[in-house]
């Protein structure tokens, strides 16, 4: 007895000082009637990147969780450790820290991840910041989703959620559902407000929702197809060196709604016609649509997500004035703003095979409701609302943290701007991307990805000339003893083109090397 709890003081003092990368989720939900089930990891990673250039190769800094620099030179060294329980009344606990030293990125020190998960059932409860990936996209070989990517830092948040597709009973059991709800807040104030004589917003507060619908049983049929809604917001925070909306004053710092009403109102953020002011928050979101085959020796999927800024994009529908002045709802349905999206098709192999996941993807991000609308129906012309601005807004300045998109970071990051503008200036753009991975033996992976874009920049401040960029990425590793155990990373990338913020030439190779141990 005595020995088994010497252990466990052991282990918890350890978890206090050792960080995790490892989804603590798997932890918390992995259990057995027969009794408790308990999982302990820890993590050792570093990492350090050497280039050539304006800035680092687009693919050693997308997709980190912002832990990717946009400098020539950076590293940093982690720590982490993932711990969770699952009792046989199907409560589980799991949590996971995540702690670090860097240079060259934002933070010489930085908590990537804390987090303490809760679980009973087929319902979850996650506090603090924890890397999250886009939904029905490939994290390793996807450009990344429209409005969560896995791109920039985590954020702080509570969630509630249903984290798994949980079956409807009814109907068959055909249906299952999956979504959450959470709010959070910002911790990049410091980076939005580095420049206090300009016009810029912080200590902004962070809301997201989501829905899934899936059809189908896998047990009856290899098929099934995903809908799905996401919702995420800006809001409140402390407005600096802006006018305000009411008189066009300066003023050196306003506050903005964050009580208990702007929590309710940016939950269900509709509003009557003329009602939506800039005060009411930057609410965004994407539709998603999903295909899948699910066989005995492969699995294919050919998903569509489609981007909105407001509900012109969210629903075809847009404000229109007439010659007195009033407004009203116009409902244009399909014609407007539907060619905007993602565009995506993932085939899957054994894991066994030398070629394990192909993805090929088309992003198309030109239409954005158009420069400026007008409605060719009536005698009179009516002016409609356009130009969305995708990521940009006229408080909150971008849909950033820390000046990363949020979104698919091929929509090129503030972080890039050399004039610190913290808007985003090339949002208009093609994309053709395609990624491959696999393996060779039982100790070699490797990945490889190719993206090709033209930016045209924005409506408000095109490009004279049209951007072209080229990324490429070729990444081995080797895994010496497995899964548990040492990990060697070398990765290349190189970028080309000319006419966008992230410059041209830049060419660089990065080393991970990390080490997983399982205590429990």
């Amino acid at each position: 007895m005595e020995k088994n709890r010497y252990r466990s003081l052991t282990l918890l003092l350890l978890s206090l000082f050792l960080p995790v990368t490892v989804n603590p989720s798997d932890a918390a939900r992995t259990g057995s009637d027969a009794g408790m089930e308990s999982t302990l990891n820890f993590r050792f990673e570093t990492s350090g990147t050497l280039g050539k250039g304006d800035y680092a190769p687009f693919w050693l800094t997308s997709n980190r969780h912002g832990l990717g620099s946009t400098e020539n030179s950076s590293g940093y060294f982690r720590l982490a450790t993932l711990g969770g329980m699952v009792l046989p009344s199907r409560f589980g606990v799991g949590y996971g820290m995540d702690l670090g030293v860097a240079t060259g990125l934002q933070s010489d020190f930085f908590i990537h991840q804390l987090y303490v998960d809760l679980s009973y059932k087929w319902m979850g409860l996650s506090m603090g910041p924890k890397e999250l990936w886009g939904e029905l996209k490939n994290r390793n070989l996807s450009s990344g989703g429209l409005t969560w990517s896995g791109n920039s830092r985590p954020v702080p948040q509570v969630r509630l959620e249903l984290p798994e597709y949980t079956r409807i009973p009814i109907l068959g059991g055909w249906f299952s559902v999956k979504g959450h709800v959470s709010y959070g807040k910002f911790t990049d104030s410091k980076w939005r407000g580095r420049n206090p004589d300009t016009p810029y917003t912080d200590r902004l507060l962070y809301h997201s929702k989501a829905g899934f619908l899936r059809f189908g049983d896998i047990g009856r049929s290899p098929i099934h197809v995903t809908l799905g809604l996401e919702m995420y917001s800006q809001f409140g925070g402390t407005m600096h060196n802006r006018k305000l909306m009411a008189n066009e004053e300066v003023l050196e710092e306003y506050r903005l709604p964050s009580d208990l009403r702007a929590y309710r109102d940016i939950l269900l953020p509709f509003n009557d016609v003329g009602g939506q002011t800039k005060e009411n928050g930057n609410s965004l979101g994407s539709w998603h649509l999903s295909l899948d085959y699910l066989g005995e020796k492969f699995g294919l999927r050919a998903y569509y997500e489609h981007f909105y800024e407001d509900h012109s994009g969210m629903l075809g529908i847009e404000y229109k004035s007439d010659m007195t002045g009033e407004r009203d709802f116009v409902f244009y349905g399909f014609r407007r703003n539907w060619f905007d999206g993602l565009y995506g098709i993932e085939l899957n192999l054994p894991e066994e095979s030398p070629v394990r996941d192909v993805v090929l993807e088309v992003l198309n991000t030109r239409g954005q409701s158009g420069p400026v609308y007008r409605n060719p129906l009536v005698a009179v012309v009516e002016g409609v609302d356009g130009r969305d601005g995708f990521y940009t807004h006229e408080l909150y300045d971008s849909y950033s943290h820390w000046g990363y998109a949020i979104g698919n970071p091929v929509l090129v990051s503030p972080v890039y701007n050399s004039d610190d503008d913290q808007r985003f200036k090339s949002n208009r753009l093609l994309m053709f991307h395609a990624g491959i991975d696999g393996g060779i033996g039982s100790c070699i992976d490797y990945r490889i990805m190719v993206t090709t874009s033209r930016h045209w920049g924005t409506y408000e401040d095109p490009y004279n000339e049209v951007g072209r960029l080229t990324s490429y990425l070729v990444e081995g590793t080797w895994l010496p003893y497995g899964t548990y155990g040492w990990r060697f990373r070398l990765s290349l990338g190189l970028d080309s083109g000319k006419g966008t913020p992230m410059g041209n030439g830049n060419k660089g190779v990065m080393l991970s090397i990390s080490r997983l141990w399982s205590i429990l």
